[in-house]
């Protein structure tokens, strides 16, 4: 046996969806408003994961304009069928739901198909594809026809042609949710398993109150019986002291031997927040009576997850893969990071919306310039200077080198970001010909100076032409630091979505702003993360 250590993917990865091909895993997530979107993972057991791509990483398959944080990319399904990867997606804010192929899931992915929906209908969110034969069948989520409240929703079905990338036939209505007034029914996958057709799906919100359910039929397009003893998981019954909640958006997948697990999204709250974001955890499925059961015996979420070995393990990635280079993938998570600036950039990296094409210039793989847009996160109609990673652990050090030949009235540094309007600015800043470093904080849309330092001081690092900015988190604190010393500290509890709103998780990285052009220098860009959440842990 192997073990699985919970969440699988830590940090801002919500909505996985995963599919096997052979020995191989793929699993890809939700990505909002950033740059560039749907991570793509690889494994070849269900325990080590490495991030092998990126599905949407240009504008003409990804349109973001004005798309605020929480726009933008929902619920992304991958699935596998005669040599094609295919990621069905919506796009909140530009077309609405499309698909996007690929035979090479670390290359490049085709440009986007759009479906129409008939005029009048609610086209839905969630998309999800399920193959039968030569066929392959739309699996959505929709507000119902006759809805009694905002958030009535159904899962529904219908023919798609991919010669002609339309939607055909007539659509069905398949599922309204296990609970009486069940709420949010979404993010639907189905799968023919044995002689049932089986859809899972999530229900109740994406919060505490989440949950994952399964119904099934003997015939694709229904009736669908509700299983009984639904939801299939869930730990609101837990309370809100429980260490990981919000459990939802499941996706099936077996092994090569026969054996069933669920990827989901979870959250590791601290103290009723969750700055990380919503996760990616995995559990064990056993199948009784037809039904499928979910670690039985315990009926949760466990922190360690045996998993068993595959017996094609060792040939695993000898496929697909084996055209493809080591080169570009990394692993899940790594507690050290010395982030490389090169080209193509480190898949890792992450912009908030579409950046200018000229906005990065790379120095050596230390070393880069990034533009000083006249733009700041709230600005929803300008180009943001930003490159950033997703945080991973709540114990934490960002540091870079910023260099002091900055253009006039610009600013350059580290951006400690939740949303458009949640976040914490560590610059410094030329004005006038003179250099201080400004600590500015964002919350709930209200800006708020948290001190200055001004640099004369400073002769020895001005000399050199350098001048290293640092954010230490841990918990719920973070502190600030100029050339090792610390300047300040705050709470960051408001960057997370049950005080701020919206689906994200926080990111950090660096940044540069300007009212005149010019370009600010970074270096020596690392991240380190510290020994985990022991608080949460059983």
């Amino acid at each position: 046996m192997k073990t699985a250590h919970n969440p699988i993917l830590k940090g801002f990865y919500p909505d996985p969806s995963i599919c096997r091909v052979g020995g191989d895993y793929y699993l890809v997530n939700s990505t909002f408003s950033y740059v560039p979107g749907v991570p793509v993972f690889h494994s070849t057991n269900l325990t080590d994961w490495e991030q092998i791509g990126n599905v949407l990483t240009r504008k003409s398959q990804l349109v973001l304009d004005g798309a605020t944080m929480s726009r933008g990319i929902f619920a992304p399904t991958i699935r596998y069928h005669k040599g094609l990867f295919y990621m069905i997606t919506t796009n909140v804010s530009y077309g609405g739901n499309f698909y996007v192929t690929t035979s090479d899931p670390t290359g490049e992915w085709s440009d986007p198909v759009y479906l129409k929906v008939p005029e009048g209908t609610d086209g839905g969110i969630d998309p999800s594809l399920y193959f039968e034969g030569d066929k392959c069948y739309y699996v959505g989520q929709r507000q119902k026809a006759d809805a009694r409240f905002y958030g009535d929703c159904e899962v529904w079905l219908q023919e798609l042609d991919l010669a002609k990338g339309e939607l055909v036939g007539k659509a069905y209505s398949l599922y309204s949710g296990a609970m009486k007034d069940a709420c949010w029914v979404e993010g639907p996958h189905l799968y023919k398993i044995g002689d049932y057709y089986y859809i899972t799906c999530a229900e109740m919100g994406t919060s505490f109150e989440h949950s994952i359910c399964v119904a099934r039929s003997k015939t694709l397009t229904g009736p669908y019986e509700n299983y009984k003893c639904n939801p299939l998981l869930t730990h609101r019954h837990l309370g809100r002291n429980y260490p990981i909640q919000n459990i939802g958006h499941g996706d099936l997948v077996d092994t090569p031997e026969g054996e069933w697990y669920l990827v989901m999204l979870g959250t590791r709250p601290l103290n009723g927040g969750t700055e990380l974001g919503r996760e990616s955890f995995l559990a064990k499925v056993e199948w009784e009576e037809g039904w499928p059961v979910v670690n039985p015996g315990e009926g949760r979420i466990l922190w360690e997850q045996p998993v068993r070995e595959s017996g094609e393990e060792q040939e695993a990635g000898s496929g697909i893969l084996a055209k493809s280079a080591k080169a570009g993938r990394v692993p899940a998570f790594a507690p050290q990071m010395e982030m490389k600036f090169t080209e193509p950039r480190d898949i890792r990296f992450l912009t908030f919306r579409h950046p200018a094409d000229d906005m990065i210039r790379i120095i050596s793989e230390k070393e880069c310039e990034l533009k000083c847009a006249d733009a700041a996160p709230e600005n929803t109609d300008g180009m943001i200077s930003y490159l950033g990673l997703r945080q991973q652990d709540r114990c934490f050090s960002i540091k870079v080198k910023v260099g002091t030949n900055l253009p006039e009235e610009a600013g350059a540094g580290l951006l400690y970001l939740y949303d458009d309007d949640n976040y914490f600015c560590l610059l410094l800043r030329r004005q006038e010909g003179k250099l201080q470093v400004l600590l500015e904080k964002r919350e709930r849309g209200s800006g708020q100076s948290l001190g200055n330092v001004e640099l004369e001081d400073k002769a020895a690092c001005l000399e050199e032409g350098w001048l290293e900015l640092e954010i230490r988190g841990k918990d719920r604190q973070a502190e600030f630091f100029v050339q090792g010393e610390k300047i300040g500290e705050a709470l960051t509890d408001f960057m997370c979505s049950e005080r701020a709103g919206g689906f994200v998780g926080c990111t950090y990285g660096i940044f540069a702003q300007g009212k005149e052009e010019g370009y600010a220098r970074f270096c020596d860009l690392q991240v380190e993360y510290g020994v985990g959440e022991a608080k949460n842990e059983e």
